[in-house]
């Protein structure tokens, strides 16, 4: 008889002794989930949170889509001074609406800017850019430097990246 009713009794136990700790820790929890649950101007710590992978902090990147949103406005014509950055957006995403071919030519000339960036980068680092879009630009400089883990950004270094992207390439064809 003792035999049949040890491990349910057991198993009691353990799980009236885990039961304290359980509750300790989802106490623990909420009070880390209310921490969190702030917006980040209401505490000095939580203000100085990094954006775009550690460069930016919030009031870093507030002001650089401010500055970004100027700068459509002035290229719609759109007044600037005086004006919250939301009555901003909706002045700028009217005047989208409004003036589809300007917009159109707004991002063309924007992805030409980028276009010539990635080609100074790429012969920086003795790719050549004669006939390549921005897309394939970018995958050879991915590869460059070795994907997402390691990214060499010196020259001397580049060497080493080459062999590394090209062991890591014979790695994944041997094992698909």
């Amino acid at each position: 008889m003792i035999r049949k009713w040890f491990i349910p009794a057991t198993a009691l136990a353990l799980l009236l002794s885990s039961a304290p700790v359980g509750a300790a820790n989802q106490a623990s929890a909420m009070a880390h989930a209310s921490l969190a649950v702030q917006h980040p101007n209401e505490s000095d710590a939580d203000s100085e949170h990094k954006h775009h992978k550690g460069k930016m902090t919030r009031k870093d990147f507030e002001a650089y889509r401010l500055e970004k949103l100027k700068e459509l406005a002035t290229y719609f014509g759109i007044q600037t001074d005086g004006k919250t950055p939301e009555q901003l957006k909706k002045e700028v995403e009217s005047a989208k609406v409004a003036n589809k071919d300007k917009w159109e030519a707004f991002k063309a000339e924007h992805q030409a800017k980028r276009l010539e960036h990635l080609r100074e980068i790429a012969e920086e680092h003795g790719i050549k850019t004669e006939g390549k879009t921005s897309d394939q630009l970018r995958e050879e400089l991915y590869l460059l430097h070795g994907g997402k883990g390691k990214r060499p950004h010196r020259l001397e270094d580049h060497d080493r990246a080459n062999e590394d992207t090209k062991e890591q390439r014979t790695e994944k064809k041997n094992q698909v």
